[in-house]
């Protein structure tokens, strides 16, 4: 008998977007509405990146709160505001929205791999759709991360130390979740992040492959199940021995190379190829970038000029 305690992470990011009114309290009522709610809901504001040793300041948050069935991390004794200031101004300074998105993402999964080591949990499970992992397959082969393809989309990714990521979502596509919520009588919430906002003719390359495959899936219904079933018959980057991209954890095929590269632009340690070209598009002076330890502290300090 497999038995677990699951707890629901929203990560609030509308500040990056400087939204008027943010999604979360719309999502909070959602996930009230879902049947067999988990007994604990983590809000968690994105800019607390920008924040000095912040896995230490929420873990001390956590502790003296963890009894509370909703724990909304906007009631630390953060300057929110400024940190968000920081963030955007930051992504701002970022050329292209390719890169953006690629930063972002990896962002995300740094402080879901944090928040996984405070809440002492070792399985993140992810609500990316079978149609947003054939898009992410398409543009993974785009900026260079095509030898890795296997470890983003298939079912269970090791990519972390001590978590496993699983892409729950995996066999269903948009369309059968939003059938599935209507059901339930909840209605879908549009979350607003770098893809939605690109242009979908000359916009990011995450927005062309995914207005690609849902194009496709509109006239052809197996393009997405097609794409899904190539990709699992793709064999994954498993040796231990290999090393690690610092900023998104796949694992690095070429690391003389690319390290020597990072060297030339003022960096430590080693990129792989699709964050090496989404660095070099920002104008950010990056003095360090802490890599991930066994505890999955992944991003201590991220200091910006």
């Amino acid at each position: 008998k497999i038995t677990a305690d699951p707890k629901i992470v929203i990560v609030d990011d509308s500040c990056m977007f400087d939204l008027a009114e943010s999604p979360v309290p719309a999502v909070l009522r959602a996930v009230q509405r879902a049947p067999d709610m988990p007994r604990q809901v983590f809000v968690v504001p994105f800019q607390l990146l920008f924040l000095d040793n912040y896995p230490a300041k929420c873990r001390t948050f956590y502790e003296a709160n963890k009894t509370r069935p909703i724990v909304d991390m906007n009631e630390m004794e953060v300057d929110f505001e400024r940190l968000a200031e920081t963030g955007r101004s930051w992504f701002e300074k970022i050329k292209t929205a390719s890169a953006r998105e690629d930063i972002h993402r990896s962002l995300h999964l740094q402080l879901l791999a944090t928040l996984a080591e405070i809440l002492h949990t070792t399985k993140i499970m992810l609500a990316d759709t079978a149609t947003d992992l054939a898009a992410r397959l398409l543009s993974s082969v785009a900026v260079g991360r095509g030898a890795c393809v296997p470890n983003e989309t298939q079912y269970l990714d090791k990519r972390l130390p001590g978590v496993t990521i699983i892409n729950s979502m995996r066999e269903f596509t948009p369309k059968e979740c939003a059938f599935y919520l209507r059901r339930l009588g909840i209605p879908p919430i549009t979350v607003v992040t770098h893809t939605t906002l690109s242009d979908p003719i000359v916009g990011s390359i995450t927005r062309l492959t995914d207005t690609f495959i849902s194009g496709l899936q509109a006239n052809f219904p197996s393009t997405v199940n097609t794409v899904m079933k190539t990709s699992a018959k793709l064999q994954a980057v498993t040796d231990s021995a290999s090393t690690n991209c610092d900023i998104c954890y796949l694992p690095l095929l070429q690391t003389d190379s690319i390290t020597d590269k990072l060297s030339a632009v003022g960096l430590e340690g080693a990129l792989c190829g699709g964050c090496e070209i989404a660095i070099s598009e920002s104008e950010h002076d990056v003095r360090r970038v802490v890599s991930r330890t066994r505890t999955s502290r992944v991003l201590e300090e991220f200091l910006i000029d």
